[in-house]
């Protein structure tokens, strides 16, 4: 059948993408050259469409296969996701095989290449979308899928897969940042006949320890094994999400503390977290588990999640991870019908489950008096100081805030894995305030005066590390990924002089601290290069024995002199 189904998905791709892919580059070329060139880029095209949800338009211009293009064929950001798509697509007339390792091998040291931003690598097309690129890779938030599409109906070879596993192996340390998506023959013809042509999701439903609610609209209610949310994710994500105000924000600090949570205590994810409101044109309880309240099976027609997206998300991200483990975990839900409500109800129940005040961990560090002592030292030097969210300062000579305050004493501790949290998720240093790490940072012998003049220190290595932001590659993101982790090298070099200041920095100090902060620049530069050459640094400096390799290699450098 694959010669029909690839008529069919030829036939989708012409009607769609007509007039819009740029095949400029293809005059002179003989038509069965540009016929092949226009699907294969419409593959691409037709890719991002699905995964990333977005219009037509864009999509067509997300493609830059042609010459040079380094084996990348589509780039597209999504930026409400922050998730950068790197697409390799190719047409298979007969619709068999899938792509050879030569390509997969030019994609691969192509993804390193952007990841290393080398400019010099790609053609115009995508030297175009570099300030695209940047800002992605700015981010440390940011995502990448790696996306394989083809109309051959094999799946890739053993081979391949191991190289991409190797890679995204690499990669994926300590946090999962990079994904693979291959979109095969029968994918596309699944997604062709019912994401193309908006058809509902359809899903039957197990509840357990359900109940239901009928007046005024009805309504179940009970928990769903985390697999079968993850399966919901897996075959429908991001359509079944479409009415949802936010789509999955990736590794935020509650997403993580969820997936630790499935990894460590699976059979308290139901207590903790508050689940998914779904709606559902239609339910019907099917006959099957008969009366029992333990166990129900229900047939919900044009499903769709409106709040709780991140949990979904976070549940197939630790499925995917160590799927054994949060086997045993369930997540609560309730599910509205829609049947016989009003037009707007739909969304009204999406806008008011998504405009709830949540607690931040942040918001719990009003609780200790810590940190009201901070703020009342402080402002004996006219120095403005807040913790609680919402809180201003008004009239002071200088300010700072928690955030600030916690970075710069995680920076400037000896334990250099503080450092590297307050990089990868700063909430996790709040996380409770009776115990460490919180408890290391913020103690009674912390006093105002002398956090001010660490905070007045990292400022100084922002500043001057922000000249480093106009370069390209490694030198400028190690400005911007490595900035924690360099801060706490500084900190380690000029601790001893930092105790003989007063309040306010001397000038001479503060210009000691900006020239360490080149040298430690240029010193760490040549050390990664050395021993991580092709490692993506956002991921680098979020891994904790990685950082702690760096800073030894630094360290046992005695040639190197600082002046302070």
């Amino acid at each position: 059948m694959s010669i029909i189904h690839n008529r069919q998905i030829k036939a989708t791709l012409e009607k769609t993408f007509d007039g819009l892919i740029d095949l400029s580059d293809c005059e002179g070329r003989s038509e069965n050259d540009v016929q092949n060139a226009f699907l294969s880029r419409s593959l691409v095209a037709l890719s991002i469409k699905i995964l990333a949800d977005s219009s037509t338009e864009d999509a067509s211009k997300a493609v830059t296969d042609g010459y040079g293009d380094n084996g990348i064929d589509g780039i597209y950001y999504n930026r409400n996701e922050r998730i950068l798509y790197l697409v390799q697509a190719k047409w298979k007339q007969d619709g068999n095989g899938s792509i050879d390792l030569g390509d997969a091998l030019k994609y691969l040291e192509g993804f390193k290449d952007l990841l290393n931003l080398n400019r010099n690598k790609f053609n115009e097309k995508i030297k175009s979308m570099f300030s695209m690129i940047e800002e992605a890779l700015d981010d440390a938030g940011t995502r990448f899928m790696l996306v394989i599409v083809y109309s051959g109906k094999q799946d890739l070879s053993d081979d391949i897969r191991s190289r991409f596993n190797e890679r995204l192996g690499e990669l994926n340390d300590p946090t999962e940042v990079v994904k693979l998506r291959v979109l095969r023959q029968s994918n596309l013809y699944n997604y062709i006949v019912q994401g193309m042509q908006g058809q509902p999701i359809d899903i039957d439903l197990a509840l357990f320890d359900w109940g239901q609610c009928q007046e005024p609209f009805q309504a179940y209610y009970g928990r769903v094994s985390a697999l079968d949310v993850a399966e919901w994710w897996n075959n429908h994500y991001p359509h079944l999400f479409d009415p949802n105000i936010r789509m999955f924000l990736g590794e935020t600090d509650v997403n993580e503390t969820l997936i630790d949570t499935l990894k460590s205590e699976p059979e308290k994810f139901w207590y903790f977290n508050n689940g998914i409101t779904a709606l559902s044109s239609s339910i019907e309880k099917k006959s099957i588990g008969g009366s029992s309240r333990s166990n129900g099976y229900f047939a919900c027609k044009d499903f769709r999640i409106v709040n709780g997206a991140q949990t979904a998300g976070a549940v197939a991200s630790a499925v995917n991870r160590f799927p054994e483990i949060v086997a045993s975990a369930y997540v609560p839900i309730r599910v509205i019908s829609l049947k016989d409500s009003p037009d707007s109800f739909d969304r009204s129940v999406t806008k008011y489950n998504n405009t709830q005040n949540r607690i931040d961990r942040r918001d719990f560090v009003a609780l200790d008096p810590e940190q009201e002592r901070i703020r009342t030292e402080l402002q004996l030097d006219d120095i403005g100081y807040t913790f609680k969210s919402g809180d201003t300062v008004v009239g002071y000579q200088e300010s700072c805030d928690l955030a600030e305050a916690t970075i710069a004493r995680a920076c400037f501790l000896s334990e250099s894995y503080l450092s590297v949290q307050a990089k990868a998720a700063i909430g996790r240093l709040w996380d409770d305030i009776e115990k460490a790490p919180y408890k290391k940072i913020f103690n009674p012998s912390v006093s105002g005066p002398e956090l001010w003049k660490l905070i007045q220190v990292l400022r100084i290595i922002e500043g001057t590390l922000a000249q480093f932001q106009s370069l390209e590659g490694k030198e400028r993101l190690l400005s911007v990924h490595g900035n924690r982790f360099l801060s706490h090298l500084i900190f380690q070099i000029l601790k001893d002089e930092l105790a003989k200041q007063d309040t306010y920095l001397s000038d001479e100090f503060r210009e000691s601290v900006k020239v360490t902060t080149v040298e430690v620049y240029e010193k760490v530069l040549e050390i990664i290069g050395d021993r991580y050459p092709n490692s993506y640094l956002a991921s680098l400096f979020k891994n904790q024995s990685k950082c702690q390799d760096v800073k030894d290699a630094f360290f046992s450098e005695e040639e190197v002199v600082y002046l302070v």
